[in-house]
């Protein structure tokens, strides 16, 4: 065999480990590529249904849900072109296409916000809507107008999940016989209706002013009565040292 067939051999040997490597390293890179949009899918399906699961009945709408199944539909179509033999992708499918062609009435009934806690969690789903119709508006799945009549709905939505949390911690503190905590409740919608720099709020503002001027009216009446038990309870426990300073001097004379 001559020295050039035996190069020849090897380069070639060479080119075709290169090549292998090449097509190995490609179908790796789609290997992984695939893997992520599957997880990046399957989390954003799941954060819908938490999203639904979560919002209060008069911001999750029979329009707001139609259009968290148009994302749905995209999203498990993605799901399935990356994994195209995931069973539940493809059963979440079927399922999303029935519901957009015979879309069921809501049954949902609004809870009274009671805590913090609560109204935080109710912020941070509607945080997560905002962000989901952002990345629908970017895929194309919903036009700029669309994407913006949400976001008003959803501004609207936060303040009122924000002034209903105030509204109701300040309920409570009354009915706790709390009125000092019930003003700061007022107080803190004042400000947060301020903070929002909008005219509109102009009536909703003079409404939580007068709550505060009742709460204030009602947390001095509070005090007087307190400071007036004090005095009492305070003239009450001088009289019975008085009582017992003179006794226990009458029992050194009788000695």
């Amino acid at each position: 065999m001559s020295p050039l067939l035996i190069g020849g051999l090897v380069a070639a040997g060479l080119l075709l480990l290169i090549l292998i490597g090449i097509v190995s390293h490609g179908l790796e890179r789609a290997r992984i590529q695939r893997a992520r949009v599957t997880a990046e899918m399957r989390a954003r399906v799941r954060l819908i249904d938490d999203i639904e699961q979560h919002l209060p009945a008069k911001v999750f709408t029979p329009e707001l849900q139609q259009l968290l199944l148009r994302i749905r539909l995209n999203l498990l179509e993605k799901w399935l072109q990356s994994d195209r033999g995931n069973s539940d992708a493809s059963q979440q499918l079927n399922q999303t296409r029935e519901q957009l062609k015979n879309p069921q009435p809501l049954t949902r009934t609004d809870a009274e916000i009671t805590s913090e806690a609560q109204a935080k969690q109710i912020r941070l789903r509607l945080e997560d809507l905002h962000k989901l119709i952002g990345q629908a508006h970017a895929e194309g799945v919903i036009d700029k107008n669309e994407r913006q009549k949400w976001t008003a709905h959803i501004r609207k939505a936060l303040i009122g999940n924000a002034l209903d949390m105030f509204q109701s911690l300040a309920q409570q503190a009354l009915q706790q016989d709390k009125p000092r905590m019930a003003k700061l409740q007022y107080e803190r919608a004042i400000a947060y209706l301020q903070k929002q720099n909008n005219p509109a709020f102009a009536d909703l503002i003079a409404q939580f002013k007068a709550k505060h001027q009742h709460a204030e009216r009602l947390t001095i009446e509070h005090e007087r009565a307190q400071d007036s038990g004090n005095t009492e309870l305070s003239a009450g426990v001088s009289e019975l040292e008085a009582e017992d300073a003179a006794w226990k001097k009458k029992a050194v004379y009788d000695d």
